[in-house]
């Protein structure tokens, strides 16, 4: 497995976990995991109450389907879009779902920034993704930067985000994030600055050997976009993240 999601303690497989230290299949055994960055900034609480955020999204049912659902040419799969009223800020949090064949594993490898991951690859929206700094090996603070969209309208933006790699229950892997300020990745020209509230993306393995990807993303994209313009982007642009996420996968085996 992906030294970067998970880690062994002994004989004992652990899933990091930032402020808690570690999660383990076995009670009591614990390790020290540095989880303060290089500006002294200690970013256990955070990252723990970002997980536990993300967490309740996932696992909440007053998602209403989205005005935009379609089957992709491309992968012949149904990829479900939902959207609920966001409690962080005036909008919407995104709920996109898609089943993918290869492994948790696997997949988890294909959504983190470069170099850690592949994010900056193969996601046709990104023309940037790097690691700004590797707290740990399962916490980390990245700079992502988009494409322009929607036809020119929504110029490039740019993200700070905080990100803790975390395993659940059922072998469920996690990535979960929100944006922050950090010294090494001040606002740059040429881009807008957008705010990421709790998100983030869960694998899910199934009994047939696929996983289930489900992206949860609540973006406050920043400038001055008409609410419209926003609401109605969104949808399709988390269709595209599947179509060219699933092609990734399959074009690396």
């Amino acid at each position: 497995m992906k030294a970067s999601v998970l880690r062994r303690v002994g004989s004992t497989l652990v899933c990091v976990l930032a402020g808690g230290g570690v999660l383990s299949a076995v009670a009591g055994c614990t390790e020290n995991i540095n989880t303060t960055s290089k500006m002294g900034v200690d970013y256990a609480t955070e990252s723990n109450a970002v997980s536990e955020q993300v967490w309740e999204l996932y696992k909440s049912t007053d998602w209403k389907e989205a005005k935009v659902t379609e089957i992709s040419d491309i992968t012949k799969k149904e990829v479900k879009v939902s959207y609920k009223k966001s409690t962080e800020f005036d909008g919407h949090a995104y709920r996109a779902e898609c089943t993918i064949e290869d492994s948790p594993e696997k997949i988890i490898n294909f959504l983190l920034p470069c170099p850690k991951g592949q994010r900056g690859k193969w996601d046709k929206s990104v023309k940037e993704s790097s690691i700004i700094e590797n707290i740990n090996e399962d916490l980390l603070v990245s700079r992502t930067a988009t494409h322009s969209a929607a036809m020119g309208l929504i110029s490039s933006r740019e993200f700070c985000d905080l990100i803790l790699i975390k395993k659940y229950a059922g072998d469920i892997l996690s990535t979960n994030s929100k944006s922050i300020s950090h010294s090494d990745c001040p606002p740059r020209d040429g881009c807008v600055r957008g705010f990421n509230h709790p998100g983030g993306t869960f694998c899910i393995p199934q009994s047939d050997g696929s996983t289930k990807v489900v992206n949860i993303v609540q973006t406050e994209l920043g400038g001055m976009l008409p609410t419209s313009l926003v609401e109605s982007a969104v949808p399709s642009s988390l269709i595209n993240f599947f179509v060219d996420l699933e092609q990734a996968v399959k074009n690396s085996r």
